[in-house]
């Protein structure tokens, strides 16, 4: 059955494209195919001591006789499969060199099976191995490959031949250090034999020799993805084999020294195709070797054995070991425990296959079992150059699966003793510098002088009968004799004699014989044949070949080489052999045989140093040889540099494929790789380097995008396995572009404006400093030269123009006038391709000016100077040209444009100013820029009246009675605009209280004008205190005047005594009184006329220009002034003011001051005289002035209050004196 699996990546997914190399899976078929013939000889282990050794079959008189194997007998071998030759005649490329790995073996049954219709004992040999071969090329892959052997041999217990073997491999790959698993094969192959292969012909015999003729039929079965499976096959198949020598097979178990050297030649009986070292102590081969006609070579050597425990020991012996034809014979069949002692009652089988027969016995009490029985005439299907035929005889424990075996020899003749050295099973053994070799006939025997040489030779008992000692005389080469004890020989057994020659240096070439005698002396009376006594070996003395090899010159990869060895010679005659060794690749050697000495047109493929052996074999096999270093150059890669579409320009930001794909290594060892890629692109002005726009640098193409104009420069770099290195580039012409997507933003600092209509129109304040950026995309090496031209107010102002250069632009502008404008871009690259102007829109809104609001400002005295200066802002472009204006007087519209508060009585942020009356007063500071737009402040000013300071100055300060006594008021000061409306009051004596008001420091006894003197004449002596009170409107402030009056000789009084013939004082009084009176109602008309009432005549200012009301004033007149607020004079409320001009700065009126105290009264001494006359009528008249005004007998007017009329109910009378009584009573006490 030929089935086919997945291979297996990790044991899950399959792996793609792994191809097994051809040359591996004719190494796997080989090995599978000739498994089979190794199963009988590739064992091995331990070495096993003497003590421990036990043999239970023997060699009848000493010959090698089949071993008896117990279930559990083991072997290990050291395993080598050296697949370099296989490889290279196969015309294959592979570094495969060798497996190695241990084969164990062991018994594991021992069955009854049928084979050519016969019942037949058999072992079932079960064997296992790993055999590994590391560094493996397969698939593009380096990793281990590994073949899992396991074997089922059934094994003939009678003569150990082959009846078939199974056969399984699993074969496995690994790389990257087990990251990728492959199975590359799973096969099971059974090879069934018919009749037995017999690979050993027990006994063994040095130059005995036979011959197989079989059919083998093998069946194939498993699964392989990397191949198929051969088809089933059935073959007949024949094979030659010899003893052709006895020695030493040099393997690593001890016990072997002594071992015999089976040789297996092809159905033409000259080539061989596998030897064998059998080894009797090992009970198995030492040794086994194989190689096939195209180069496999496989070698198992043995490391160790370990036999199994016997429990009992069952030997088989033979009345003779040898008889005639269809006659009667006698055996024994002996058991014994493992300490010697005989075993009786052990039930056994007695089997004569050869025959078909087979007898149940029992051992008697001595544990030995006799049976006679009939030699038959079977013949043996391996035939022998000696003897009819021999076969095994089994006796057969099958209760406990143990055997004992002995072969019996059928022969047409037979005799009793015949002793003869047997020239043609002579064993040499050549030691030659060092190096010992085993010849036989295959190799050939022969030697040169100096060889050490030791002849092995046998001397053999062709009876069946066991012979006497005897003597063995050889005579050498020189004609020399000597003599060697022969020891007696069993029958059929054999002696070896050793002898040894070094070959003399002036030994002559040619033919030397060496002769062989037996029993010389002719003492073995009973030896029947003496004619075989004598014996000869030859051997050939020649010269060693010489070897002579050319050494050719250093030459590069892939160029045919001759190594010539034509000058090699064999001085002994002959035409030697040249085979050369040929290192063709690193651990892979290739071997030539060439008869003419000249290997031609030899090349490699990889660069380095190679090896050439050359070995030289004349007819005798002798050898020499030489060897050789070749050098070998590695060639170059190639590689050559295009583009797709072969396109030698492109404008530049234009992606463009490199292709270096036209490249390669003649020598490569990788076809699908023969380089490797390195791209190397130029640097960009900024410094930074261009890549493969996949990310992959190290591929056979390479798409870029330059991104600046100019000559673009690729360049691969390519490096084959051996390193070398070509370099190939392509110049590109990269050509210009215009800058395209140009932008433009606005920014306030940090912040960019948007708007959300289409197009944009950005929104910015008159004068608004504002940042327009301009981004625009071009090639990399243009855009730090590009030139950016900006119009910021393109319809209006067309001149005005900014220009930068850069990558980007960013200019601070600004406007100055409302409306729209538009701004145009435009950028150009320093070929002078444009970007085309890109537009954008501004709407400029109007700032209105701003105008600092005022704080409080100070109570500011009756006429004097009130500076003041308006703090305001605007644009820069409108703070030149705004209007600054003050409005002080809201009463009049100077520009008469219905707005009383916008007029412009002062120009300029500057004012002074006065005021003449006392009062709040408000004025308004107002700015106006070009569109109109304005902003203004209000100014909140308490006027307050300055009181008067009353000053006198007097000419006397003693008088007379009745002298004018002046006093001059001339310092009295005030503000300008009181100075003529002081009332200078004169109370002429602060001690009497002429009015009766009960203070009588406040009598009005005389007035006085502005500027005019107080002139008086007291009519009584005495110190006179006088106190002068000055009163503006509001205020008013005293001073004493203290003058002494003496008494005149004459007198005043006296004077109006004698000149008035006896008028009383009284009446001169009176007189005075009505002078008084007349200067008080001069006044009063006075007032009148000026329509002004007596607080407004005393107070003054525009504010009380209005006719006193005949309607009671507004209540909100007499409201309390609030907690710790200063008293005000009166308070005024503003004029109504339009909020669109003014603001929010109506209500900021500021709260007037006091009135100044009345400065402390003044006193001045005067001394006048006393004047007792009682003037507190005149006080009552002056006190009407300033008390209560009297309610009219008609009660008050409608709506008054009393509070509303004790402000203004006395100027009510006044302006109602026409029409109205009089309230006041003079009473004129004379």
């Amino acid at each position: 059955m030929n089935t086919k699996q997945p291979a297996h990546y990790m044991g899950k997914e399959k792996v793609h494209g792994l191809r097994l190399n051809s040359a591996i899976l004719l190494v796997l078929l080989l090995l599978a195919s000739n498994f089979t013939n190794f199963t009988q000889s590739e064992s091995l282990q331990d070495d096993l001591s003497p003590s421990s050794f036990l043999v239970s079959s023997k060699s009848s008189g000493g010959d090698i006789d089949v071993p008896s194997w117990r279930v559990g007998d083991s072997w290990v071998y050291d395993g080598y499969f050296d697949v370099a030759a296989l490889i290279a005649s196969s015309g294959q490329s592979s570094n495969i060199q060798t497996l190695t790995g241990d084969l164990d073996m062991w018994i594991s049954d021992i069955v009854t099976v049928t084979t050519e219709n016969q019942s037949t004992l058999a072992y079932i040999v079960r064997s296992s191995g790993l055999f590994e071969a590391n560094g493996v090329n397969l698939g593009g892959y380096n990793g281990d490959l590994d073949v899992d052997y396991d074997g089922t041999d059934y094994v003939r217990v009678s003569d150990l031949a082959t009846i078939s073997m199974q056969m399984n491999l699993l074969v496995e790959f690994s790389a990257f250090a087990g990251l990728i698993n492959i199975e590359v094969a799973d096969l099971q192959v059974v090879n069934s034999y018919s009749p037995p292969r017999e690979d050993y012909d027990f006994p063994l015999r040095v130059s005995e020799a036979w011959r197989n003729n079989y059919t083998q039929t093998t069946d194939w079965s498993g699964s392989s993805d990397y191949f198929t499976l051969p088809e089933d096959t059935s073959s007949h198949s024949s094979s030659n084999h010899a003893v052709v020598s006895q020695g030493n097979p040099n393997v690593a178990y001890s016990g072997c020294s002594n071992s015999y050297n089976v040789t297996t030649f092809d159905a033409s009986g000259m080539n061989v195709t596998s030897f064998r070292w059998w080894c009797a102590n090992a009970m198995n081969d030492a040794h086994r070797h194989f190689q096939d006609d195209i180069g496999l070579v496989i070698d198992f050597k043995l490391k160790s054995f370990t036999p199994q425990t016997r429990q009992i020991n069952l030997d088989v012996e033979l009345e003779t070991p040898a008889w005639i034809l269809d006659s009667p014979r006698g055996a024994w069949v002996n058991v014994t425990n493992p300490a010697g002692l005989a075993v009786s009652g052990q039930a056994l089988q007695w089997r004569y296959e050869a025959s078909g027969v087979t007898h149940s016995l029992t051992t008697a009490a001595n544990g030995s079992a006799f049976i006679e029985f009939n030699t038959g005439n079977a013949t043996d299907p391996s035939p022998t150059n000696f003897d009819w035929a021999s076969h095994g005889i089994i006796a057969w424990a099958s209760a406990s699966k143990q055997v004992g075996v002995d072969t019996f020899t059928l022969d047409d003749s037979i005799i009793t003793l015949d002793y003869r050295p047997n020239g043609q099973g002579v064993s040499v053994e050549r030691t030659r510098d060092g190096t010992t070799v085993i010849l036989n006939p295959t190799v050939g025997y022969n030697a040169v002088p100096g060889d050490s040489v030791i002849f092995s030779i046998p001397v053999e008992n062709l009876g069946i009968l066991a012979g006497p000692a005897t003597e063995l005389m050889v005579t050498g080469p020189d004609g020399t004799t000597s003599r060697s004890s022969v020891s007696e020989i069993s029958a059929l057994g054999t002696v070896w004699v050793q002898a040894s020659w070094i070959v003399p240096a002036n030994q002559a070439v040619g033919v030397v014989t060496i002769s062989f005698e037996v029993d010389p002396d002719g003492l073995m009376v009973g030896d029947q044949n003496q004619s075989n006594n004598i014996d000869t070996f030859d051997m050939f003395i020649g010269t060693l070949p010489t070897a002579d090899l050319i050494q050719p010159p250093a030459t590069k990869t892939l160029t045919n080489i001759h190594f010539d060895a034509r000058n090699s010679v064999d001085l002994d005659g002959g035409t030697p052999v040249c085979t050369f060794v040929v290192e063709t690749s690193i651990a892979t050697n290739e071997t030539f045989e060439e008869e003419d000495c000249l290997l031609e047109n030899m090349s490699w493929s990889d660069d380095g140093t190679y090896r050439v052996w050359l070995t030289v074999t004349d007819d005798e096999n002798d050898q020499d040889s030489t060897v050789v270093d070749v050098e070998i150059l590695n060639r170059a890669p190639w590689v050559n540099v295009s583009t797709q579409n072969s396109v030698i320009s492109i404008p530049v930001e234009s992606s463009v494929i490199f292709f270096a794909t036209d490249s390669g290594d003649l020598d490569t060892l990788n076809n699908d790789a023969p380089v490797d890629f390195l791209w190397q692109l130029p640097t960009r002005s900024d410094g930074q380097s261009y890549v493969c726009e996949s990310g992959v640098q190290v591929s056979p193409t390479c798409e870029v995008t330059p991104m600046e104009e100019g000559i673009f420069t690729a360049e691969v770099m390519v490096q084959d396995d051996d390193g070398a290195v070509t370099m190939a580039d392509f110049n590109l012409v990269v050509t210009n572009i215009a800058p395209t997507d140009a932008t433009m933003t606005m920014w306030d600092g940090d912040v960019e404006m948007t708007d959300d209509r289409i197009p944009a129109i950005w929104q910015v304040n008159e004068d608004q400093v504002v940042t327009l950026n301009g981004t625009v995309h071009d090639s990399f090496n243009d855009m730090d030269s590009l030139s950016w031209g900006w119009q910021p107010d393109r319809d209006i102002d067309p001149n005005w123009y900014v220009e930068t250069i850069g990558e980007t632009s960013a200019i601070d502008v600004s406007w100055n006038e409302t409306g729209t404008h538009v701004i145009a871009m435009e950028v150009l690259d320093d070929d002078g391709e444009s970007s085309n102007v890109v537009n954008g829109w501004v709407e400029v809104t109007n700032v209105r000016p701003v105008v600092q609001q005022f704080g409080n400002q100070m109570p500011l005295g009756e006429d004097r100077e009130f500076s003041l200066t308006g703090t305001y802002n605007d644009t820069p472009s409108d703070i030149d040209s705004l209007q600054v204006c003050w409005d002080v007087d809201f009463e009049i519209d100077l520009d008469d444009n219905g707005d009383t508060m916008d007029d412009c009585d002062f120009v300029g942020a500057d004012i002074t100013y006065h005021w003449s009356t006392a009062g709040e007063k408000i004025i308004r500071f107002h700015v106006t820029d070009d569109n109109g737009d304005s902003d203004s402040a209000y100014v909140n000013i308490s006027v307050v009246n300055l009181r008067p300071q009353a000053a006198v100055s007097v000419e006397k300060d003693s008088i007379l009675v009745g002298e004018e006594w002046v006093v001059w008021t001339n310092d009295t000061t005030d503000s300008v605009s009181d100075m003529d409306q002081l009332i200078y009051s004169w109370d002429l004596d602060i001690f009497v209280d002429a009015d009766d008001d009960g203070d009588p420091t406040n009598d009005l006894d005389m007035i006085t004008a502005n500027g005019e003197p107080l002139r008086y004449a007291f009519v009584t002596e005495g110190v006179k205190n006088i106190r002068l009170t000055v009163s503006d409107e509001s205020a008013s402030s005293s001073v004493d005047i203290v003058v002494t009056v003496e008494p005149d000789p004459v007198g005043v009084l006296g004077w109006i005594d004698s000149n008035t013939a006896g008028v009383s004082n009284v009446v001169v009084l009176l007189g005075l009184v009505l002078v008084a009176l007349l200067v008080i109602l001069g006044i009063s008309m006075t007032r009148k006329k000026s329509g002004r009432s007596d607080e407004e005549w005393l107070l003054g200012g525009p504010i009380y220009d209005e006719t006193s009301p005949t309607t009671a004033p507004p209540t909100y007149a007499f409201e309390p002034v609030p907690e710790g607020s200063p008293p005000a004079l009166m308070q005024e409320s503003p004029p109504a003011v339009d909020v669109g001009d003014t603001g929010a700065q109506v209500g900021q009126l500021l709260t007037p001051e006091p009135v100044l105290e009345d400065p402390p009264t003044k006193t001045v001494q005067v001394l006048v005289p006393a004047l007792s006359t009682d003037i507190s009528a005149i006080d009552d008249i002056l006190l009407g002035q300033t008390q209560t005004p009297p309610v009219p007998a008609t009660g008050l007017p409608e709506g008054w209050t009393m509070e509303q009329w004790n402000h203004y109910g006395a100027q009510w009378l006044i302006d109602n004196e026409a029409t109205t009584a009089s309230t006041d009573t003079l009473d004129w006490d004379l």
